[in-house]
């Protein structure tokens, strides 16, 4: 007796051409309801257009933030001695200051290098009648990028020679010094004398920070190494970086190559630097995250809603498949196909238009008189008068891959029916 065995199993070929049919039929079903599928498009596209070009307008705002932050005094990284971050002591200094400048000024990704001595000293008039505690920074003003040095309120003008000084306006106007006239500071020496200065007021700063207003000065680096006795050391080298974001991975870098063999010095990056500022930044980028969450919810509820309503409307076309012979993974599996399509299709869309948004806006930049008259204020804080928007890359494509998760685990939701669908009911539903 002679049979004929036929193999239930499906050939490799047959099942990509399963697939491949599968992809088209998914992207066929999506247009039955166009209306429905660009509201629903229309929605991923919104969300990932809110929250990339917020993002892109928050990453400009915290760098030009970072950028005056640090530029105004500190900065994106500075050389010290590994114990003056939390140990200001004068004996605590960068020996070696020109080599270390010279390495430094090597490095192709610093743009500027300051050395500066600085010192806590008491700070009176000529006559001695008041007199009142500041912290002296000596610098040298041909290499020097401090935006609160290098710019003095009108009447003055920044330290230029030796003998010349700059302090904050409240010390300046407590002390009743008037631009041109002397001051006198006394402090203590790195081997413990007498530092003495008699210095003539060229300019006064703001920098909006009252304290520091009230009691900082700059003076010429070679006034302030000569009265605290430093010989080719400074108290810190501060550094202008052309990446302010990677200050740390700058700091670890150069780390080794300024270090000298006892161990005298150490790389800080600015957020070592100012905490406060890195705080804000973090604050910021998480308040970004969490406005991003709360899109993707109500992007998620929106798209259950559509595919409740799909998978509903179109049970009897499940039925019918499933009665013919196609498997449930396979009728699920172009359910969210149909999902997948319509996520890629609102996702290019929103990245296409913040894209075009960011781009048109970063040619003549945000002003920020549409905010409001914050001419003042700008001009206090060292501020630009326009901010450019930044384009994330990296965010963009982190928001494109939650957005199409989050497409696919909400069309899932409402498809879990088909798994249960009873062709037979399903049909006689229809009728």
């Amino acid at each position: 007796m002679s049979g004929l065995t036929l193999s239930p199993t499906v050939s490799r070929p047959a099942r990509q051409a399963a697939g491949g049919a599968l992809v088209t039929m998914a992207w066929r079903n999506l247009w039955r309801v166009p209306r429905r599928t660009w509201l629903t498009a229309g929605g991923v596209a919104f969300a990932v257009l809110l929250v990339v070009f917020m993002r892109s307008y928050q990453i400009g705002a915290l760098d030009t933030m970072v950028e005056v932050g640090t530029e105004q005094l500190t900065g994106h990284a500075q050389v010290q001695h590994p114990d003056y971050l939390d140990d200001p002591r004068m004996r605590n200094t960068v020996e070696g200051l020109a080599a270390v400048t010279e390495t430094l000024a090597g490095h192709p990704g610093v743009r500027a290098v300051a050395p500066r001595g600085m010192a806590f000293a008491l700070v009176s008039t000529g006559s001695g009648e008041r007199s009142f505690g500041g912290q002296v920074a000596g610098i040298d003003p041909a290499v020097e990028f401090a935006t609160l040095g290098g710019r003095a309120l009108p009447g003055g003008r920044p330290v230029e020679r030796a003998g010349e000084g700059v302090m904050g306006s409240i010390l300046a106007r407590n002390l009743g010094v008037p631009v041109g006239g002397d001051f006198i500071v006394l402090g203590t020496g790195k081997e413990g004398g007498v530092a003495a200065m008699v210095l003539t007021l060229v300019g006064l700063v703001e920098s909006g920070n009252p304290d520091l207003d009230r009691g900082f000065l700059m003076v010429h680096f070679d006034d302030f190494a000569e009265a605290f006795g430093l010989t080719d050391e400074a108290h810190a080298i501060a550094v202008l970086t052309r990446d302010p974001r990677g200050a740390r991975e700058f700091a670890a870098d150069i780390g080794t190559m300024v270090a000298a063999p006892g161990g005298n010095a150490a790389v800080r990056p600015w957020q070592e630097l100012l905490p406060e500022l890195e705080q804000t930044v973090v604050a910021e980028i998480g308040g970004s995250a969490l406005f991003a969450v709360f899109l993707v919810v109500i992007v998620t509820f929106v798209v259950v809603n559509t595919f409740v309503m799909t998978v509903f409307e179109r049970t009897a076309e499940f039925g019918m498949l499933k009665a013919i012979g196609m498997a449930p993974a396979a009728i699920f599996r172009m359910v969210q196909l149909e999902a997948l399509w319509m996520s890629l299709l609102g996702v290019a869309l929103g990245l296409l238009l913040s894209l075009a948004i960011v781009a048109a806006l970063a040619i003549e930049g945000i002003p920020m008189s549409a905010f409001g008259d914050f001419d003042d204020m700008l001009a206090r804080f060292f501020m630009p008068d326009v901010l450019t928007p930044v384009f994330d890359l990296a965010g963009a494509l982190v928001m494109t891959a939650i957005m199409l998760v989050a497409v696919q685990v909400a069309a899932a939701i409402p498809a879990r029916r088909i798994w249960r669908l009873n062709a037979i009911e399903a049909l006689r539903a229809e009728e």
